[in-house]
């Protein structure tokens, strides 16, 4: 039934740190877009990570999945997330919030975040988790100036 149905057009798709939903009004608020993470050495674990997607042209009740893959797809998925958006027209806007907490990446690299509606690939946006580099240590010292010098 739903695989008849076009799939929805993907407005946005957006990971960030935390996304505030305001109890009056219902508007939503995205705090720290991000696409690269510094890790200090791997597996690294991710405390909280958010996906905020809004969609148009839907058609009734759309089934979506998102992914977190690395980009070559040679490992599990890192986590599936599930949830239905209902569109009562196919004009309407509607807007999907996941939270993930505590994820954990194998590896430095590039990952992906998929979100799919009846199997097919919707859109993808890039995560790049990266090695932190320590800064390498000063030289013990003085430097130049802070050297003492002629105050005539």
């Amino acid at each position: 039934m739903g695989k008849n149905r076009p799939t929805p057009e993907v407005l946005s798709l957006i990971i960030c740190d935390q996304i505030i939903t305001d109890r009056v009004t219902g508007k939503q608020s995205l705090i720290g877009m991000f696409s690269r993470v510094h890790a200090r050495g791997f597996p690294a674990t991710h405390a909280q990570l958010c996906v905020f997607v809004t969609l148009t042209g839907g058609h009734g009740e759309t089934e979506l999945l998102i992914r977190l893959v690395d980009s070559a797809e040679s490992r599990a998925p890192i986590v599936v997330g599930k949830g239905a958006v209902r569109f009562q027209d196919p004009r309407a806007v509607a807007n999907l919030v996941l939270q993930f907490n505590g994820l954990t990446f194998p590896a430095a690299g590039e990952y992906r975040v998929q979100l799919l509606a009846h199997g097919e690939l919707l859109r993808e946006a890039r995560l790049e988790m990266v090695q932190h580099q320590t800064p390498k240590p000063k030289k013990e010292g003085p430097t130049t100036e802070e050297l003492p010098g002629d105050e005539g």
